[in-house]
């Protein structure tokens, strides 16, 4: 079984390994995955010896800390394909941190027009919803159930326009009103344990 690791240890592991100028190693403890991190921890145990979990302590020797480095260097062909998934889910997680964000900044907004006075301001997105909703159903009725004969160029403006409103337009508006999917709420479980790895991390001096 893979070693694991909380987020405040991977994070003090990541910030002393920086410190000694391990960068590749601290990259792949300060954000990635954590079954690749218990990984790597298990693959520096079998290799050195050393239980990287010291290196939040500080209990390493100097010449721990050499073998550490040779570790890396040794490793780059592993550690490097790691280090670049870490980084890419992390990118993935921020921009839907950042969907997550504008949803809500929506939601408030909408919370704010349901306690205004004038009507209109009221059902505005309610109306504009409807809208979208039933032009999109209209619009895949006629492309679909037009006895006309249609063109390929027509055809592939139609499968653009059907992909968009179905993928985008209607696909918003469910999440708007009805919240993310499943496999979103797991990411922002992720995005939490992301976020509260890289708040615990110790600033550089300067920084």
């Amino acid at each position: 079984m893979a070693t694991t690791f909380t987020p405040s240890v991977s994070s003090a592991i990541s910030s002393a390994l920086s410190r000694r100028g391990i960068d590749l190693l601290s990259g792949i403890f300060r954000g990635g995955d954590e079954k690749e991190i218990g990984r790597i921890a298990d693959l520096i145990l079998a290799q050195t010896g050393i239980q990287i979990s010291d290196a939040a302590d500080d209990k390493l020797s100097d010449e721990q800390w050499v073998k550490l480095k040779e570790f890396e260097l040794q490793n780059q062909e592993d550690l490097l394909p790691v280090r670049q998934k870490g980084e890419e889910q992390n990118l993935e997680l921020e921009a839907q941190k950042l969907a997550n964000q504008d949803r809500k900044n929506a939601r408030d907004l909408q919370i704010a027009a349901m306690n205004s006075s004038d009507p209109w301001i009221r059902r505005f997105i309610h109306g504009f919803a409807v809208l979208i909703t039933l032009l999109t159903f209209a619009f895949v009725f006629k492309a679909a159930f037009s006895s006309e004969p249609i063109d390929p160029e027509r055809l592939r403006i139609i499968d653009t326009v059907i992909g968009f409103l179905l993928g985008t337009s209607l696909s918003a508006i469910i999440q708007f009103f009805y919240g993310s999917s499943y496999s979103s709420s797991n990411k922002q479980d992720q995005i939490e344990r992301l976020t509260q790895r890289i708040n615990q991390q110790p600033r550089r001096e300067g920084e």
